[in-house]
Parts: structure tokens; C-alpha cells; sequence
């Protein structure tokens, strides 16, 4: 584990830690005697690593926990924070209890994977819920929480005005490689969402749940733009293969066969994202 950003205790800033899997961020926000902790995961070890950093030898007491949504590397670490309110969109506190369970059964199967101990981790216990919006404060800053479903049906963004900073949760993460687990056309939507922001709260900094940090507002803007291009170009393609007749795992294999060419780089085993956001806008030109 490495702190990427830290902020001194008593000031306004950030505290991210990258962790072992998946280039995991987990993040803090700091000001004064106050933090907020943002998908604050993974392993136990990084999280008591993450907590130590944000309370800093006692000046600095964690107030609350954002979720940002319900995927496995997200909700770890939310009872790590004695005390905290538990925040997060309504669509992750109302999940069905089929969905808790898989969620929960694939967190289990990434643990074994890393020789991690953690049998008695339970879903979030979610004290706040919101809808569209939210705001909270830490010492002299103001968070404000925005709904943005299109990674998953329950995802969320952060923006911080103040910082000028957008923790983008798993948008961006990854530009002209899309993580897209729910549907194409809102996932695009969320994306435009986020040029919005960035636009309205002059962001010239965005923190991903994963991999690298987007240091200006000019990264940002090229970064939303590789996700819509990568979209407008496997929808096109999709299309294209449909109107040939060619159906299933054909189908898959040629997008992301057009995607690698497109790309001009060999993802290796990354590229099946690729077949998946194929599969993905297949099914969303069925409908």
C-alpha cells in the first residue's frame, strides 16, 4: 500500500491510498479535526493502514463514510470507522437480498484469492440514503453527492468545490477502456454528467476508485471524450456485425477484435471488456 496524496492534519485536502488490488483507491477527505472516508478498502491491512492515515495520531476524528456504490471493492472497510454515519445512494441501502448475497459471494471469492481473512463481513448497515443529491461537510469543505447511475444502477460521484476535485468513483478509470457493468446509454450519460461538472465547479482534478489520478481539467475533458468515442465506435461496429448476420460469441469476438485494432494495442486478458461492453449495447439494440 502507498499514499499517493496526503494532507498534513489541520489542513483541506486529501488522503489517498493505492492498494493491492486492481490499483484500488481509497480516499479521504480532510479539513481541520475532521475526515470523511470514500470506499475506504480493501484488504483489513490497507484499511487500518487508511484509517490511521486519516485520524493522524489522533488530530483528525472520521465523521463519515460515503459509499459511493454496491460493488465488493467499494463497501469494504464501512465499519472500519467507530462512529461514523454510514452514507450512501438509496439504490445501494434498498438492494434485494438476492443481490446482497451475490455481491457478498463474490467478495468472499476475491478474499480466497488474496489469502484474506474476513468471513464476518456483512453488507453495509446504510444510516443515510439519498436520492439524486446530498451534501456534507468536513471541517471547512462541503461535499456534494450526486447520483449517476451507468457503471452500475447505483452508482455516485463526488465533487468537492472547494478542491475543485471530482472523486469519480469507477468512471475514468481506465479512459478508452470502459468499466461498464449496468448499460451503455446511461453510462454515456453519466460520462456528459461529468463533463458538466467539471464545467460548473472548474475541476481541475479527478480521483478514479482505480489507477491514475487525472491532474488537470484539459486530462479530465480527454478522458470523458476516449469513453463517449469508444461508445459512438463499438455501437457503429455492433451494428455493423448484426447487419452481416453474424450472432453470439462470433459477435463478441469481432468487436473487441475491431476495438484492439482501433486501439492499436493488445490489451491481453483486459480486452475482454471489450466483448463485454459489446454484449452490452448488443443488448441494448435488441431491446
Amino acid at each position: 500500500m502507498t499514499l499517493l496524496v496526503d494532507t498534513a492534519a489541520g489542513a483541506d485536502g486529501l488522503v489517498v491510498q493505492r492498494c493491492q488490488l486492481w490499483g484500488y483507491n481509497a480516499i479521504g477527505v480532510v479539513s481541520g479535526d475532521e475526515a470523511i472516508a470514500v470506499d475506504p478498502g480493501i484488504t483489513p491491512e490497507e484499511i487500518a493502514s487508511f484509517r490511521a492515515a486519516l485520524l493522524a495520531n489522533g488530530a483528525r476524528r472520521v465523521t463519515h463514510v460515503v459509499i459511493t456504490h454496491s460493488h465488493h471493492d467499494h463497501i469494504r472497510g464501512w465499519d472500519a470507522f467507530e462512529g461514523a454515519t454510514i452514507v450512501a445512494p438509496s439504490a445501494v441501502a434498498s438492494k434485494p437480498a438476492d443481490s446482497r448475497a451475490r455481491i457478498l459471494a463474490g467478495k468472499a471469492k476475491v478474499d480466497e484469492r488474496m489469502g484474506v481473512a474476513d468471513s464476518s463481513f456483512e453488507y453495509p448497515s446504510v444510516d443515510v440514503t439519498f436520492g439524486e443529491a446530498h451534501e456534507l461537510r468536513v471541517g471547512h469543505l462541503s461535499l456534494l453527492l450526486r447520483s449517476l447511475p451507468g457503471h452500475s444502477d447505483c452508482s455516485s460521484v463526488v465533487v468537492i468545490p472547494k478542491l475543485r476535485t471530482l472523486l469519480s468513483a469507477d468512471y475514468l478509470v481506465s479512459p478508452g477502456l470502459p468499466y461498464c457493468r449496468w448499460e451503455p446509454a446511461p453510462f454515456e450519460r453519466a460520462n456528459e454528467r461529468l463533463s458538466e461538472f467539471i464545467e460548473e465547479f472548474d475541476i481541475d482534478r479527478v480521483v478514479p476508485a482505480h489507477n491514475d489520478l487525472l491532474e488537470s481539467r484539459g486530462a479530465a475533458l480527454s478522458a470523458i471524450e476516449e469513453e463517449l468515442s469508444y461508445f459512438r465506435f463499438l455501437r457503429t461496429e455492433v451494428r455493423r456485425q448484426m447487419a452481416l448476420g453474424v450472432t453470439g460469441h462470433r459477435l463478441l469476438h469481432a468487436c473487441a477484435a475491431a476495438m484492439t485494432e482501433r486501439r492499436g494495442v493488445d490489451l491481453g486478458r483486459k480486452a475482454h471488456q471489450d466483448a463485454d461492453n459489446a454484449r452490452r449495447v448488443q443488448k441494448e439494440l435488441m431491446e
